[in-house]
């Protein structure tokens, strides 16, 4: 990959890709430049007040009773959105979807264990939780790691 920078006396920083933009290496470079630009807060509850939470504390977020909680390093929150929102929000990020209604934090991946049924067992840095990641979405979280 070879980067030319041409410094310019314009507001704007302007990016142009050339070449293969289909390629692994053009892609997670879309993937930094989106999670520097995009926000990295989320709006979670707990009882009656918001809190604004860094994204990067997220351990998890995960659906169950229709409702989202929200597992960070301070305490688990909820959250109004839907999984699928939470996900486009975060897909800059970090963050994979490993089954049907969990999204982790690959920063907080210590392993990860093949099972006899093909899925896999993920074990948290600093966390008791163990979580399946289901083969449907091994690809995804592969790809983010």
């Amino acid at each position: 990959m070879k980067i030319i920078l041409e410094p310019q006396n314009s507001e704007e920083t302007e990016v142009i890709i050339k070449g293969n933009i289909n390629s692994p290496d053009v892609e997670a470079l879309l993937n930094f430049m989106k999670s520097k630009s995009s926000s990295s807060r989320l709006i979670l509850f707990k009882e009656d007040e918001q809190f604004l939470v860094d994204a990067q504390e997220v351990v998890y977020l995960e659906a169950c009773d229709g409702r989202i909680s929200a597992v960070t390093v301070n305490g688990t929150f909820y959250a109004k959105q839907k999984l699928y929102e939470i996900k486009e929000i975060l897909s800059a990020l970090s963050f994979a979807q490993i089954s049907k209604g969990v999204i982790v934090n690959i920063d907080f991946v210590k392993s990860v264990q093949a099972e006899f049924s093909g899925n896999y067992t993920l074990r948290l840095k600093d966390r008791k939780e163990i979580l399946t990641i289901s083969r449907k979405y091994f690809k995804e979280f592969k790809s983010k790691i």
